[in-house]
């Protein structure tokens, strides 16, 4: 997972591949030493508190940050998730109650009925069907993707403009992070790779076997399609 970015020398890209291969060497180890599907599975927990502690201490040394609670401008754009994210939050959803769960199947199916979502720019996408009164209804157990998102001008992200103003070490940490993380799952012999948000979670809510199956190493998620080019 090496980021397209031309602004990189090639020590700094080099750097880079270096710390995607210590994070996936320590994840292996992890996963090694806790071989059960729970485990395997909530490992990834520990990849949402890494990138967590990246973004926090960003933070922490002044890095300016316009996002807040409510602004909710970057929730339609295209949201990928490892295998392992997606059955937790599936895990998660699946602890409301009947009729709660029922209303999210509902919103995801009508989320991707409704149009061709995949194939829009994010500005002209609906929605993500996990957002409620703008704000993110599965934030406990989001993606490492969503984890990482950010801007450093609001308006900017509300205008939809075609490049949003980000803090580049704080993407290169965050992706070295998922990269290495995801690297360690196919390692094992898992399917590590990204999958679109809303299908992926849908199928792990209607299929009670896709988990077991992906312990197992089957391919139950269907391979993640190019991003559209346009924003």
């Amino acid at each position: 997972m090496s980021p397209n970015h031309g602004v990189l020398s090639p020590d700094e890209q080099t750097a880079f591949l270096q710390s995607v291969e210590n994070v996936q060497q320590a994840a292996v180890s992890y996963l090694g030493a806790h071989p059960a599907e729970h485990s395997v599975v909530t490992f990834v927990r520990s990849l949402h508190q890494a990138v967590d502690r990246v973004v926090d201490t960003a933070v922490d040394r002044g890095t300016h940050l316009d996002c807040k609670a409510g602004c909710s401008h970057c929730c339609s754009a295209r949201v990928e998730a490892i295998a392992p994210e997606i059955f937790l939050i599936a895990g998660a959803l699946v602890q409301r109650s009947t009729l709660k769960l029922a209303e999210i199947v509902g919103r995801l199916q009508a989320h991707l009925t409704a149009s061709d979502q995949e194939a829009l720019p994010w500005a002209q996408r609906k929605s993500c069907p996990f957002l409620e009164d703008h704000l993110c209804s599965i934030y406990p157990v989001r993606p490492a993707t969503c984890r990482k998102g950010h801007s450093t001008d609001a308006g900017a992200c509300a205008a939809h403009a075609p490049v949003i103003p980000q803090h580049l070490d704080l993407i290169l940490d965050a992706e070295a992070l998922i990269g290495g993380t995801s690297g360690a799952y196919r390692q094992r012999g898992l399917d590590g790779s990204a999958h679109e948000l809303v299908r992926a979670v849908l199928l792990a809510l209607l299929d009670p076997t896709a988990q077991a199956r992906w312990f197992n190493g089957e391919q139950v998620f269907e391979a993640v399609a190019p991003e559209p080019q346009g924003r």
